[in-house]
């Protein structure tokens, strides 16, 4: 019955943490409805905002890495769930009033490495 009492707790302890395991979630921004074309980014309102945003989700290990093209910027984030992503995402304030429009979407990798800035 002890080994049965164990194993049960074992399972479930596997289960937890599984289940707290964090994902990966790619978010894509766009220039959005207040973006002013005059205005250079720094100058635009809500984006030293947003930039300390993306600031302190760096420095709390949720962004893992970032990049822009085009006129789009990524990032790929950490999280539990597609909810939690939205939630950190869309409190953003440049993208709650309308700077930016962000996507999230669950990013499934399939080749692992690391990405280095060419020096």
């Amino acid at each position: 019955m002890k080994r049965l009492i164990l194993l049960f707790t074992m399972f479930l302890t596997g289960l937890l943490a599984h289940a707290q395991t964090d994902s990966l979630f790619i978010v894509t921004y766009t220039t959005g409805t207040a973006w002013d074309v005059a205005k250079q980014p720094q100058e635009q309102p809500w984006f030293k905002e947003h930039s300390a945003n993306l600031s302190k989700l760096r420095k709390d290990g949720i962004i893992k890495a970032g990049a822009r093209y085009a006129d789009k910027g990524i990032i790929v984030i950490a999280a539990k769930t597609m909810a939690s992503a939205k939630e950190l995402i869309f409190a953003d304030a440049a993208v709650v009033n309308k700077l930016f429009v962000a996507e999230v979407e669950k990013l499934n990798v399939f080749y692992e490495g690391c990405l280095e800035r060419p020096k």
